[in-house]
């Protein structure tokens, strides 16, 4: 099988060849993520005394529906990959296909709630026991806006463990589910555990060739929009041009963090789908065994 220069290479022709497409296909999941929330709310509203139980199966529903969607998209990034025929409509396959990919997106759906429920829980602890004046001022405007400001953080503290724990040891699945229309969810999953046995750090070694540098800008970014945020609360409200400027320079940070965390899922979800079809490949005897350097082997270059 060719090394992971050529693969990287494949990937970057793919993503010039097909990024407008996945662009707007990422696009309309983020549309529909958007129009999930307001509807989430009616049915609460609706709900009335059952409010807590609705809350309860809404949030299940919405996240289990997100994550059907991003099982399509991921699907689709592998059919472009590959150059199979592939239009916006094949966001819908994982719907099509709703008895597998909806259970495996409900045990998606549950574990994200899950990790979630436990990191902010935890922020909000931190943020209580480290507030200086006491649970007196932990409800003011100041405290709750501070707290609201550490969500990005928060957010990808989520998405980090969710990464290693979740999506890392079924990283393969949603491709077996699509190579194999009748096997069953159970059966798949198995698969995805037999090619990636012995190959997880590998594949996060190439996954971190193939989005890391977009990652670590997104992350400077993050860090320097927190930290902008974290100062204006310091300056008092006469301040007003300093606080405009520093309020500018966030969004602005906010803005490039954005464009890199949305470029990291489109290279990450097509890099893995390129590891895939190479590790496949090899299985089948098509191809020799895949090499990625060593660092050592880097700086020699």
């Amino acid at each position: 099988m060719e090394n992971t220069r050529i693969l990287l290479g494949k990937i970057n022709v793919s993503l010039r060849k097909n990024l407008g497409k996945i662009i707007i296909a990422l696009l309309l999941v983020f549309i529909a993520s958007g129009l999930l929330a307001p509807l989430a709310m009616g049915m609460l509203v609706v709900g009335g005394a059952l409010s807590i139980l609705l809350a309860l199966v809404v949030l299940l529903l919405m996240a289990t529906v997100l994550f059907m969607l991003q099982i399509s998209f991921a699907q689709m990034c592998s059919k472009l990959y590959r150059e199979e025929p592939c239009v916006l409509g094949n966001l819908l396959d994982s719907f099509r296909d709703w008895r597998r990919c909806g259970i495996y997106a409900l045990g998606y759906a549950i574990s994200a709630i899950i990790i979630c429920v436990v990191v902010v829980e935890g922020g909000v602890l931190l943020s209580y026991l480290t507030t200086s004046s006491g649970q007196s001022s932990f409800y003011t405007e100041d405290a709750l806006a501070m707290m609201l400001s550490r969500m990005p953080l928060l957010v990808m503290v989520c998405m980090g463990i969710f990464f290693f724990v979740v999506l890392l040891p079924t990283a393969f699945t949603h491709l077996v589910l699509m190579d194999n229309q009748e096997m069953p969810l159970l059966a798949a999953i198995k698969e995805n555990f037999r090619l990636l046995k012995g190959r997880r750090l590998q594949l996060v070694g190439f996954l971190f060739r193939a989005g890391g540098l977009w990652l670590v800008i997104a992350l400077i970014f993050l860090g320097l929009s927190f930290a902008i945020v974290s100062v204006m609360y310091t300056q008092p409200e006469t301040a007003e041009g300093t606080l405009t400027l520093l309020s500018l320079v966030s969004q602005l940070c906010d803005m490039v963090y954005f464009i890199c965390a949305y470029s990291t899922l489109i290279r990450l979800v097509t890099a893995v789908a390129a590891f895939y079809q190479a590790v496949k490949d090899e299985a089948e005897g098509k191809e020799p065994p895949l090499q990625i350097p060593s660092n050592q082997e880097n700086l020699e270059s």
